[in-house]
């Protein structure tokens, strides 16, 4: 598969996610969330993929400078048409082009490290992966009747593993 196309499915599931959810649930503080919102975890997700697309652009991606948008923690439809528009600029995306990951370790001495743009579209899908996994407790504690897919936040080598061990 390719990393457009897996991004393109992982953004499907957090679109059905969140198009079950009433915005009242998906902006509510959650006890297991340390009283964090699937929003903003659906945020968080949504924002390291527009630095992705910021950075194809300037040929730098700064994960750390994402905006913390607040509409897209309180307010689905904004989250859901922002998903939208990143998948739209997907097809664009040219996975050998490099690019320049400026990097965040506390300090204020932010250096860069090469990478590619395929390395990143890897990365932006392991790291919602990791949220949706999260999300996935969230969901599955607190709103149980929310159609959740079996392999939600499960990585690809997992999966396939587990396939394995059935048969």
């Amino acid at each position: 598969m390719k990393a457009d196309t897996a991004l393109l499915h992982l953004i499907r599931q957090t679109s059905h996610l969140i198009a079950q959810l009433k915005p009242e649930d998906y902006c509510r503080p959650l006890v297991e969330f340390e009283n964090n919102s699937l929003g903003q975890h659906f945020r968080h997700i949504l924002e390291f993929f527009q630095c992705l697309e910021a950075g194809v652009e300037s040929g730098t991606i700064d994960y750390a400078a994402h905006n913390r948008n607040p509409l897209y923690e309180k307010s689905p439809e904004v989250a859901s048409a922002a998903l939208e528009a990143f998948s739209a600029g997907l097809a664009a995306f040219d996975p050998a082009v490099p690019v320049r990951v400026r990097a965040e370790f506390g300090s204020d001495d932010r250096p860069c490290f090469d990478s590619t743009v395929g390395r990143e579209m890897l990365f932006v899908y392991d790291h919602a992966i990791h949220h949706l996994a999260i999300v996935k407790i969230g969901l599955t504690c607190c709103f149980p009747d929310i159609d959740v897919e079996k392999d939600l936040g499960v990585s690809p080598s997992t999966v396939k593993a587990r396939a394995k061990v059935e048969n």
